[in-house]
């Protein structure tokens, strides 16, 4: 299981953070899948030259956290980096949903092949065009999903602090990062580094 990424928060009024919060535009979505893409990349392929050169070539790095640029300027990351960033797939899961790039969310119990998308090509051989095309769903859809989530994650807690048998349909892992995307997307957070996942 990976080690959640640390997540700090002050204490704030909820009412006054939804009223702050607006959903992430279409380009930032495509922007925020494409840095995923590198991490997720970078974590499977490492020094790979071919991988470098795409990220160098379509300036990816412009679209990275700036937990992600350590990570992909790092030669020698950390094991524990390198795992947690792999999990970053389920958050990029959501986003592919959000997206329209898949039907319906996998199952929280399963990690998803974020490789298997049919439009990957296209997306990685050619970035520029995706930022310019891509839509997403419904602002209701998106925030119904999120609710989902949330509620998923507060099973999974309940479950956890009270040492309760885990429900079979969820993995952890797979639901705090599908939240985490989510969550991000809706807008929760300043940044990708900082999105709240309490419950």
């Amino acid at each position: 299981m990976k080690d959640n990424f640390d997540n700090k928060y002050t204490d704030m009024d909820n009412e006054e953070l939804e009223d702050d919060m607006q959903v992430r535009t279409p380009k930032a979505v495509a922007e925020r899948i494409l840095g995923l893409l590198a991490v997720i990349g970078k974590a499977h392929q490492g020094e790979d030259p071919n991988f470098k050169a795409w990220i160098a070539t379509n300036d990816i790095k412009n679209y990275l956290s700036f937990k992600e640029t350590e990570f992909i300027n790092s030669n020698e990351p950390e094991q524990n980096a390198i795992i947690n960033f792999s999990w970053r797939a389920e958050a990029l899961t959501s986003l592919f949903w959000a997206a329209n790039l898949i039907e319906e969310m996998p199952a929280l119990n399963t990690q998803f092949d974020v490789y298997s998308i049919k439009q990957l090509a296209e997306i990685i051989g050619n970035p520029k065009e995706f930022i310019t095309t891509i839509t997403l769903r419904p602002d209701e859809d998106l925030t119904a999903m999120e609710s989902e989530l949330y509620n998923q994650h507060w099973r999974v807690r309940d479950a956890q602090l009270f040492g309760k048998e885990m429900p079979e349909e969820l993995n952890p892992s797979v639901v705090y990062e599908r939240r985490y995307g989510l969550s991000w997307i809706i807008g929760y957070g300043d940044d990708w580094d900082s999105v709240p996942t309490d419950t």
